[in-house]
């Protein structure tokens, strides 16, 4: 029996607009009603998921930071897996080092020791991969009014910075040279103890090897005394490949990345033809099976 549903943002529940649909957010009003939680597993921080369950009038638990942080419906953090300050100095480097903007996800916000220009460029790279019919140069009017640009904080003394109480959950970043991008990768998984995954395959995604989606949704659903059967997760990308190897309910969208389709147990509509509402409605109607199962 479902009694907790957890779904990705990006690519999953957001359709291609970045918004939640209106049947998507009644599908989840009727789950919860029928005594279903229903919790956001994403990758981004909490200040970029709180406007939209805000807009949509959704109170929810969310697994953010691609794990590294979860939060109960009011926002109250329950769990934190930050990277060590060390660890994080020579991932700057690495990203220095490759002329790479990242953005830094803390418990303070989100922080950058790159230029306001350089972040805008970063945020430009995010919002062509987002919105492919785009030219860079529209991408980067866009980009200029992205809560991601708009929210930053910038750094300018790193030292300093990497000596305060302020924690560090996660580093991203986007560029449009997809080999840099994996050269990066391999660059920081050299450091070990880190995980490395994406949401695309032009951006990179840095916690600590504790923090994954699947990781910290089992360690709180345990709390709640749930069985791994009794979770369902939706999702699309490499970022949520943890969640689909630790809980068998699993329901990849029809845009979803082949390795992701290859491991669910279900596959649903795409992101931008409420996928997810389709699979929310298919639990409580029983008919689970009405989901196009993998063959």
């Amino acid at each position: 029996m479902i009694r907790l549903i957890a779904s990705d943002m990006d690519g999953t529940l957001l359709n291609d607009n970045h918004e939640i649909d209106k049947e998507t957010v009644e599908a989840i009003k009727r789950a919860e009603e029928a005594g279903i939680i229903f919790a956001i597993s994403t990758g981004r921080e909490y200040e970029n998921v709180k406007c939209l369950l805000e807009e949509n009038n959704i109170k929810c638990q969310c697994i953010l930071s691609n794990g590294a942080e979860y939060r109960d419906e009011d926002g109250n953090i329950l769990e934190v897996i930050n990277i060590e300050k060390d660890k994080a100095k020579k991932i700057l480097d690495i990203f220095k080092e490759n002329s790479i903007s990242a953005r830094i996800f803390t418990s303070e916000g989100v922080f950058t020791t790159s230029t306001r220009e350089e972040a805008l460029q970063e945020v430009t790279y995010r919002t062509m991969t987002f919105n492919s019919d785009l030219t860079e140069e529209e991408a980067r009017e866009k980009a200029k009014q992205e809560r991601f640009f708009t929210t930053l904080k910038y750094v300018d003394d790193v030292e300093s910075f990497l000596n305060s109480e302020i924690e560090i959950r996660k580093f991203v970043a986007f560029h449009s040279d997809i080999d840099l991008i994996k050269k990066v990768k391999n660059d920081i998984g050299k450091l070990g103890e880190l995980e490395i995954s994406s949401s695309f395959n032009d951006n990179i995604e840095v916690t600590d090897i504790k923090a994954t989606k699947g990781s910290i949704l089992e360690k709180v659903t345990k709390e709640m005394g749930l069985e791994n059967d009794n979770v369902m997760v939706l999702g699309d990308s490499f970022n949520d490949y943890s969640m689909f190897e630790m809980f068998k309910e699993s329901v990849a969208m029809e845009n979803a990345i082949p390795e992701v389709k290859a491991i669910a147990k279900y596959i649903t509509d795409a992101n931008y033809n409420l996928g997810v509402a389709k699979a929310i409605n298919s639990v409580l109607n029983n008919e689970l099976e009405s989901i196009l199962k993998k063959v």
